[in-house]
């Protein structure tokens, strides 16, 4: 795990040039949690979206510690992981957080989160942003 100074405007540096990263969260137990998922960083900052139901999203409310690091579309880790601090977004910062996703992916980003929305409550998506610990 690589530490740097949360000053550093290359924290997360480690993620350039990603498409994908592993998030990991933390069971109340402690237990790792790995979750590959799509991200985008910008000013510092990694925005991530997901269902508000899933359990990721119960660990960060419980335990806002992270680690997040490169991978590829399965999980398999292409850098090091650098600790960060996740939370929530509100629904008024969600635009920057989907505004940053969507420069990154594109049409793609469009298509995949429309699918998986027509398979969920409404109003179900939330962001979540990862700064420097």
């Amino acid at each position: 795990m690589t530490e740097a100074s949360q000053d550093d405007p290359a924290y997360f540096a480690p993620l350039a040039g990603a498409d994908f990263m592993v998030l990991t969260t933390y069971r109340a137990s402690g237990e790792a949690v790995p979750t590959t998922v799509w991200f985008a960083e910008v000013a510092g900052r990694v925005y991530v979206t997901t269902n508000q139901n899933l359990k990721k999203v119960a660990r960060i409310r419980a335990t806002p510690a992270v680690l997040v690091a490169p991978s590829d579309r399965v999980g398999n880790l292409q850098g090091p992981a650098v600790s960060g601090r996740a939370r929530v977004l509100g629904p008024d910062e969600a635009p920057a957080a989907e505004a940053a996703l969507r420069a990154k992916y594109g049409e793609m980003y469009t298509a995949t989160t429309a699918r998986m929305d027509a398979t969920q409550p409404p109003n179900s998506r939330v962001f979540i942003e990862v700064t420097p610990p």
